[in-house]
């Protein structure tokens, strides 16, 4: 008896992290919508004042957690405009749905969401692109547009197998289709390990919430493999699951679902098949005498197909006589003693010599009744097969042919060994138990994989075991994992490749590159800004180009076509060399000048200081759009061409007349000259006579101002010179 729990079972990373950011905020907080599906946890938010909130209008000042299945556009707005406080909680693979839908609805893509319309996941993608996406979850037909393009995503919960069907039903219908499925690989594994579990399942236990929807699809696929799952949503549903005839038990859990309820779940298991054994084991000790005695009758009374150890007694060209430990002696015959290609050989066999040998029927007659028929040859055979099984099993990979179609799989044997292929391990997609008859009789190739119940790190055991799971999804995978390597090791930045051109796309050509779509956009075609891919390449033929953009990511590679051709001033360069004068079209007016149309997708700039000798404050003033004007091009630089329209223009000279003036004239207009000089002088005299008076008067100032040490009178000239003697000679 065993109770095994599924290694991805309960809070997933997401939630996780909403729960632990709601227990430790600081109430009184709100949630926008259920956190999580489960009434024991919301209880006890509660109760610690973090309440569910459904109307954002309701809100008054408190702090609102945005759950991990994340919100709207509009949401995020209303918070914010409105100044709330908000901790975002939403997934990391829920947010990466957002940003992708955001980004392709902005570009002008149709959305489309394979999901439940209803699930708060679906209904916040689809808050990121206006509320505009098709939800597709395979109850309707549409009708695509083929001149359109379309996204697709999905929700990160949905059910795999029908993500892929659907998948590829829309590429089948959809011309231009960019698919991102988005189920969270965590949710892909809880599914992968609850699907192997309830294949080696007597009872299953799905714990979580019937409003939970990753619960109710991990039930449909428990159900489905194990008629025997329940539905376990609390403690009390778990103790009414009768489990005394079952060995087996296996419990999943949703991504909802508290980790304290799987391990009471799983304890309560524990002790009920504990407490099975306790009632059962006096009982067993009764019949084991009666089981033993048993056994030893069986063991005499030999049956056809029979394995049994046998001791040579003595052998012949009859054959080998052989002891069994039965009521009678044993004989193989010598046509029962070798493989095919072995002669038999008596001498090969001596007394006392131990060998493994099956019970036969023989129906020759004549055969003396007094020994028992055996066949070394059958077991031989058979364990050259089992060996030959054994090194062909353990490598990495064998071709088999199924025989038989079982319970959501397929089955077939090789040597003594049986061998399963789930449904979901036949290719990358799942098959369907419709298409399962189809793989009867065909060779698959396979490796073996191990279940749940078996230990990681040992190897696979192919000694005490005959049965065992094997994979072809396994070998496709890797190929396909490695071809992709391959390819995107092809694709490097700036690496010039050949591509085919494929298809056109209003935005541009799709190019065929080492087996993968690649895309031109028109503006890396062409560098005139008017002209389309469609104008520039054929479809069908091959042109060069270089690798713009590699993401794997978002498995996209852009090309450029336009990056090796000459570039229009390049162009212009070689045909228009400084000095030459060209006539083009005014095509745009700035400030700072006025740009000129010298030929298709090439233009050059006249500087607001070259389009006319006198001083021009606005181009427009001068020039008009649409005009056609006659410049010199003066100037090639960075990628730049300057124009000058006042170059082809001659530069005005100023013009003297001479003049002839009579005497009288002259006279006149000396006198006048005399009078006006007169004037001025008279003017400046009269400016600077109050200086003069100034100055004078600072002057007087100063030399009254000299005084003696003491400051006690005032010295005269006399008083400076009295003393001095001269000495005067005649």
């Amino acid at each position: 008896m065993s109770v095994r729990v599924a290694k991805n079972s309960g809070f997933c990373q997401g939630v996780k992290k909403a729960v632990d950011v709601a227990m430790n905020i600081d109430a009184p907080a709100y949630v926008y919508g259920e956190l999580i599906h489960n009434e024991v946890v919301l209880k006890k938010l509660k109760e610690r004042g973090v309440d569910t909130l459904f109307d954002l209008n309701e809100l008054k000042g408190k702090k609102v957690i945005i759950r991990s299945h994340g919100v709207g556009k509009a949401v995020y707005d209303f918070l914010e405009k409105n100044s709330i406080e908000y901790v975002d909680c939403t997934c990391i693979f829920v947010k990466k749905i957002h940003d992708i839908v955001r980004e392709n609805y902005l570009n002008g893509k149709q959305i489309i969401i394979i999901g439940n319309p209803n699930h708060p996941e679906v209904v916040g993608i689809n808050g990121w692109c206006d509320d505009s996406a098709i939800i597709y979850n395979g109850e309707e037909d549409y009708a695509f547009d083929n001149s359109k393009e379309y996204c697709l995503v999905v929700q990160t919960t949905y059910d795999h197998q029908l993500a892929e069907k659907y998948i590829k039903n829309l590429q089948n219908a959809i011309k231009m289709l960019d698919r991102n499925n988005t189920i969270c690989y965590t949710t892909l594994g809880r599914q992968k390990e609850c699907e192997e579990l309830s294949l080696d399942s007597d009872i299953m236990l799905v714990v979580g919430s019937k409003n939970s929807s990753n619960t109710r699809k991990l039930y449909d696929i428990c159900h489905k493999n194990c008629q025997q799952t329940y539905l376990i949503e609390t403690l009390s549903d778990a103790k009414s699951v009768n489990v005394e005839k079952n060995i087996k038990i296996g419990i999943v859990a949703g991504a909802s679902t508290p980790p304290e309820l799987i391990e009471e779940v799983k304890n309560l298991m524990k002790e009920s098949q504990e407490n099975k054994i306790i009632e059962t084991e006096t009982a067993k000790e009764d019949k084991f005498g009666e089981l033993l005695n048993s056994k030893k009758d069986k063991s005499m009374n030999v049956k056809a197909g029979m394995v049994c150890e046998c001791k040579v007694i003595s052998a012949n060209e009859e054959g080998i006589f052989v002891d069994f430990k039965g009521k009678k002696d044993g004989l193989v015959c010598k046509d029962d003693a070798e493989i095919d290609g072995v002669e038999y050989n008596p001498e090969n066999y001596k007394e006392g010599d131990v060998f493994y040998a099956t019970v036969i029927e023989k129906s020759n007659k004549s055969l003396p009744k007094e020994f028992i028929y055996f066949s070394k040859k059958v077991v031989d055979k058979r364990n050259k097969e089992n060996s030959d099984a054994v090194e062909k099993l353990s490598s990495k990979e064998f071709s088999m042919t199924m025989t038989e179609v079982t319970k959501n799989g397929l089955k077939g044997y090789y040597g003594g060994y049986t061998i399963f292929v789930p449904a979901s391990q036949i290719k990358i997609a799942y098959v369907t138990e419709e298409d399962l008859p189809k793989y009867v009789g065909k060779p698959l190739r396979l490796r073996l994989i191990k279940s749940n119940k078996d230990d990681p790190e040992k190897e696979i055991d192919l000694k005490s075991k005959r049965s065992f799971i094997a994979s072809q999804k396994v070998i496709l995978e890797e190929e396909k994992q490695q071809k992709e390597d391959e390819m995107w090791a092809f694709f490097e930045k700036d690496k010039l490749v050949k591509g085919k051109v494929k298809r056109f796309a209003e935005f541009g050509a799709f190019v065929n590159v080492n087996g993968f779509d690649c895309l031109v956009h028109n503006s890396d075609a062409s560098y005139n800004r008017d002209v389309k891919a469609s104008d520039v390449f054929e479809i069908g033929k091959t042109y060069e180009f270089v690798i713009r953009f590699v993401s794997r990511e978002s498995g996209k590679v852009k090309l450029g076509y336009k990056q090796l051709q000459k570039k229009p001033y390049e162009i212009a360069f070689e045909k228009y060399p400084v000095g030459s004068v060209i006539t083009g079209t005014v095509r745009d007016i700035k400030e700072y000048g006025a740009f000129v149309l010298i030929e298709d997708n090439i233009d050059g700039l006249v500087p607001v200081s070259e389009i006319s000798h006198s001083y021009t404050k606005n181009p427009a003033d001068v020039l008009k759009v649409g005009e056609s004007v006659t410049a010199q091009i003066i100037k090639f630089e960075d990628n730049r061409i300057t124009l000058s329209i006042k170059a082809l223009i001659p530069k005005e000279e100023k013009v003297v007349e001479e003049t002839v003036v009579s005497e009288e004239d002259y006279q006149e207009a000396k006198e006048k000259r005399a009078k006006k000089n007169a004037k001025k002088f008279d003017a400046q005299a009269a400016t600077a006579a109050p200086r003069r008076a100034k100055a004078a008067k600072k002057e007087e100032e100063e030399v009254s101002s000299w005084t003696s040490e003491d400051n006690s009178a005032t010295a005269t000239m006399a008083d400076l010179f009295k003393n001095l003697k001269l000495d005067i000679k005649d």
